[in-house]
């Protein structure tokens, strides 16, 4: 590990600033911007790896930045004038420790025969999608799937408001609607008793008397337009939460703790 000292804004700092503002840029360099205690920690359990990190000069680590670093072993390690830090965190009380990750790489998953799999069709806000990934690991949710023009599943806020979950939940993007239509096609003939149900609010079945029993592939739709067409052409059944109160619809994530629930809450221990 090669330990460096940055005084000046320079070319290294407007690399990570770029991969925690830029979405192409991450995907170009492959590589993503890490903060937190939570998200570094995960992503420490899932044995990511770092190109570098970077610390505030002048202040004290903490037991577990020491430890962070030691197991993210990256080849750079870069103390950076605490104001230069402050600049680049996005926490008011900046982390300790940021890191650039390389991103993992995922591919659409084999749907096991007592498993659930979430799909997320076109999700805008990537604090909603983090929450939903945080949801789904809380139930033990197999994979969460995004699909067409939406949040990354990568940007800093994702990260964030997943807890690191996006780390220790497999998550894949796949833009694509029609390879995304032959996996689904694929995993149906591979393993017969697999149901897709999409949700709306305007579903036909309500959550609390459907069998929602894996293996299932549930399909959340986008928050403001909710499923597209070809996704809910495709769903074996829609179903809705049913509400009590003056509001017609949940936010997307707590929407998801709902439905997760009704999946794996039969299955839960204790």
């Amino acid at each position: 590990m090669h330990y460096r000292s940055i005084t000046r804004d320079n070319a290294t700092l407007q690399i990570v600033r770029s991969l925690k503002d830029n979405r192409q840029k991450r995907a170009k360099r492959k590589q993503i911007f890490v903060e937190g205690v939570a998200p570094l920690t995960a992503a420490v359990g899932a044995r990511l790896r770092a190109d570098l990190a970077l610390v505030p000069a002048g202040r004290p680590r903490s037991g577990w930045a020491d430890d962070t670093i030691a197991a993210l072993d990256p080849p750079e390690l870069y103390e950076v004038d605490a104001e230069l830090f402050a600049g680049l965190s996005d926490r008011e009380d900046p982390s300790q420790l940021i890191a650039v990750l390389q991103t993992p790489t995922r591919s659409l998953p084999r749907v096991a025969p007592d498993a659930a799999i979430a799909i997320v069709d076109r999700p805008a806000n990537p604090g909603n999608l983090g929450s939903l990934i945080r949801s789904a690991n809380g139930f033990g949710i197999a994979s969460v799937v995004s699909t067409g023009h939406g949040a990354d599943l990568y940007d800093p806020v994702t990260i964030r408001a997943s807890r690191g979950a996006v780390f220790a939940t497999p998550v894949v993007h796949e833009p694509s609607i029609k390879v995304l239509l032959d996996w689904i096609a694929a995993e149906r003939a591979r393993l017969p008793r697999l149901r897709l149900i999409g949700t709306d609010s305007t579903g036909a079945l309500s959550i609390a008397v459907a069998d929602p029993r894996p293996p299932i592939i549930v399909v959340f739709g986008n928050e403001a337009t909710g499923l597209s067409q070809t996704l809910s052409e495709v769903v074996d059944e829609i179903v809705r939460i049913d509400l009590r109160g003056t509001v017609d619809s949940l936010n997307l994530a707590c929407a998801a703790s709902v439905v997760f629930y009704a999946i794996t809450g039969a299955r839960a221990p204790g």
